[in-house]
C-alpha cells in the first residue's frame, strides 16, 4: 500500500513538476516525467480515471473513421501509436479483427480503400492487414449479422484495452521513478511567485485547512475540468465543448455476437458493438453536453434508443432499454471549431502555456497519450532549461510488463501450476499480465459463487492500486458493471467486508459506502428523459 505524505510533508517538499487531473493524460505525463528524472506529484480531486479516462469505448485505435476529415497526419500518428502500448503494456491492448460491415458493393469498396490507406499509414505488418469477406466467410466471421442488409465486410486489425486499468498502470509506473500519486485531493488555487505560477493550493485529507505545495512548472491535465483550473489564472484562450459519448451494456445471450464489429449509423456515425466475458456493450454516441455534473453525466433514454435502432436494424433484433444491463457516459473535450458539429471537431491535442506559465492541455485520444505526455514533457523542459540536466531513467516498465510477453505466453504456465478454474486465470493475465500470480496469492476465493473474480484481486485494489472506496473497486478496478454486470450486487457485501478490514471503516463508514456504490449502480440503468435531465 502506498505510504501517503503527510501534509506537512507536501508542504516541506518543492516538486520539479505538479499535475493536475489523474486521467490518462495526465498519468501520462506522470509517467513521463519520472522518465525525464523530475520529481512530479499528481493530483485528482477525486479517484485516477473517475472520469472520461474509464468511460471510453475501451480501443487502442487510430480513428479511422478521421479519415474522411482530411486528418490523414492524426490517423497516422493514432495507427502508429497503438503499436507503442502494445509493446509497453501487451496485457492492456489485447489484438482483435474488428468488422466493418457494408449494406453494398460500393460502400465495401469505399471502406476497403480507407482501411488500405489506414494501414499504409499505420505500417501495419503484412500478416495484420485486412480480409474482405462476404457469403460464407461473413457468415463464419459473424453468424448474427443481418447479412440480407449488410452482405458485405472487411476484418482489420485493432487493439483492445481497458481504460481505467490503463490509468492505473501509468500511475504506478509514475510512483516506481519517485513520482506521487493523490487521489482525493481537489487543487483550490494556483500560487504565484514573481508573475508566474509556482505551485498549487489543495485540500489534503489530514490537514483541516487548505495547504500551500510548492512547484517550479504546473500542467494543467484535468479534462473536462480544463476551464476550471484556466480560470484560477487567467482566461481561457480557446474555448471548449464537450461531446458526451453513451454506451450501453448488453447480456451476450440477447445479443449473440462473437466478434467486434464496426457498425454504421443511418447518420453516418460508428457504433462499435464489442463482446467480453458475459456481455456486449455497445457505443458511441457523439452530442454537445451543457449538463453541469461533469462526473457521472446521465444517459437519456433518446440516446439508448439510439444505440440499440443501430444494433437492431444490424443484427434483426428488437432490443428494449429494458434489456440494458448497465450503462456509461464520458464526455470529451474538445477544442470548439466555428461552425462544425461535435463529430467533425478534430480530437488532436493542443497545448497552451499562459502568461503565468501555467500549461495545459487539452483535446486529444486516448490512444495518442504516450505522444503527448513526451510533448507536455519536453514543454516543460523549454520553459525550465535547468531540467535538461536531470538525470533521465531507463525504467520503461509497466506493471505487469516487466518483461513484455502477451498474454498467452503468460497463461500456459499458470494452468500447469495453479489449481484454479482456467476462466479465472485467463481474465487474470489480461488484466495483470505477469502481476496475476501475485493477484492470486492475494486470495483466490470468488468474490461470489460462480463468479470469474476473485477476492485477491479486492486486496490488490488497495494495497497495490490506490483504491480508497467501495465505488473506486467495482468501478476502476473490477470493472463488473461492465464485465460482469450480475456480479455488481452480489459481490458487493462481501467485497465491502474485505475493505473495511484494510481501509479501517467502522460498519456506519460500510453501510455508507455500500449504500452510495447501490445507487450508483441503480443510476446505470436509469435513463430519464431529455426534459427530466439537463
Amino acid at each position: 500500500m502506498q505510504d501517503l505524505p503527510s501534509a506537512e510533508t507536501l508542504a516541506e517538499t518543492k516538486f520539479d513538476l505538479i499535475i493536475i487531473g489523474g486521467g490518462i493524460t495526465g498519468a501520462g505525463i506522470f509517467r513521463q516525467a519520472g522518465l525525464q528524472g523530475l520529481k512530479a506529484l499528481l493530483l485528482d480531486a477525486q479517484d485516477f480515471a473517475n472520469g472520461t479516462s474509464s468511460r471510453s469505448t475501451k480501443l487502442i485505435h487510430g480513428g479511422i473513421r478521421y479519415l474522411q476529415n482530411g486528418e490523414w497526419a492524426l490517423v497516422r500518428e493514432g495507427a502508429r501509436e497503438r503499436l507503442r502500448v502494445l509493446k509497453l503494456a501487451p496485457h492492456l491492448a489485447e489484438p482483435i479483427d474488428l468488422l466493418l460491415v457494408a449494406p453494398n458493393w460500393f460502400t465495401c469498396l469505399k471502406y476497403l480503400i480507407g482501411v488500405r490507406l489506414y494501414e499504409f499509414l499505420g505500417q501495419v505488418k503484412p500478416e495484420d492487414r485486412h480480409r474482405l469477406v462476404w457469403g460464407r466467410a461473413l457468415a463464419a466471421a459473424e453468424p448474427s449479422l443481418d447479412r440480407s442488409r449488410f452482405p458485405y465486410g472487411i476484418l482489420y486489425r485493432e487493439y483492445l484495452t481497458d481504460d481505467a486499468r490503463l490509468v492505473i498502470a501509468n500511475v504506478r509506473a509514475g510512483c516506481a521513478l519517485d513520482g506521487i500519486a493523490l487521489s482525493y485531493t481537489p487543487v483550490e488555487g494556483l500560487l504565484e511567485k514573481a508573475g508566474q505560477v509556482a505551485g498549487v493550493i489543495i485540500r489534503h485529507q489530514d490537514s483541516k485547512t487548505p495547504i500551500e505545495v510548492q512547484s517550479t512548472c504546473v500542467v494543467n491535465a484535468a479534462g473536462p475540468w480544463v476551464p476550471n483550473v484556466l480560470a484560477m489564472d487567467e482566461p481561457t484562450p480557446k474555448s471548449l465543448i464537450l461531446s458526451k459519448g453513451v454506451h450501453v451494456v448488453l447480456a451476450r445471450s440477447d445479443l449473440t455476437i462473437s466478434q467486434c464489429c464496426l457498425l454504421v449509423a443511418d447518420d453516418g456515425r460508428p457504433v462499435f458493438a464489442i463482446p467480453t466475458d458475459e456481455v456486449v456493450y455497445v457505443g458511441t454516441t457523439d452530442t454537445i453536453y451543457e449538463g453541469s455534473d461533469l462526473t457521472w453525466p446521465p444517459v437519456l433514454d433518446e440516446e439508448v434508443q439510439y444505440l440499440l435502432g443501430v444494433v437492431n436494424t444490424h443484427f434483426n433484433k428488437t432490443l428494449q432499454s429494458s434489456q440494458v444491463l448497465s450503462s456509461w457516459a464520458g464526455l470529451r473535450p474538445l477544442i470548439t471549431e466555428s461552425g462544425k458539429k461535435t463529430t467533425e471537431i478534430s480530437r488532436k491535442d493542443e497545448v497552451w502555456v499562459s502568461q503565468k506559465g501555467l500549461i495545459t492541455i487539452a483535446g486529444g485520444k486516448l490512444t495518442g497519450y504516450l505522444k503527448m505526455a513526451e510533448t507536455v514533457v519536453q514543454q516543460v523542459v523549454r520553459q525550465h532549461p535547468e531540467f535538461r540536466d536531470a538525470v533521465q531513467s531507463t525504467l520503461a516498465w509497466f506493471p505487469g510488463a516487466s518483461q513484455p510477453r502477451p498474454p498467452e505466453g503468460l497463461l500456459g504456465p499458470l494452468l500447469d501450476s495453479e489449481n484454479v478454474d482456467a476462466q479465472i486465470l485467463d481474465r487474470l493475465v489480461r488484466r495483470y499480465g505477469d502481476e496475476a500470480q501475485a493477484v492470486l496469492a492475494c486470495g483466490r476465493d470468488p468474490i461470489a459463487p460462480g463468479a470469474r473474480m476473485i477476492m485477491g484481486q479486492v486486496h490488490w485494489a488497495v494495497t497495490q492500486e490506490y483504491a480508497r472506496t467501495l465505488e473506486d473497486v467495482v468501478y476502476r478496478r473490477l470493472r463488473t458493471p461492465l464485465y460482469e454486470p450480475s456480479l455488481s450486487e452480489r459481490g458487493l457485501e462481501r467485497i465491502s467486508e474485505l475493505l473495511s478490514e484494510l481501509l479501517g471503516w467502522d460498519e456506519s463508514e460500510r453501510l455508507s459506502q455500500l449504500d452510495s456504490t447501490r445507487r450508483r449502480l441503480a443510476f446505470d440503468q436509469n435513463f430519464p428523459d431529455k426534459t427530466r435531465s439537463e
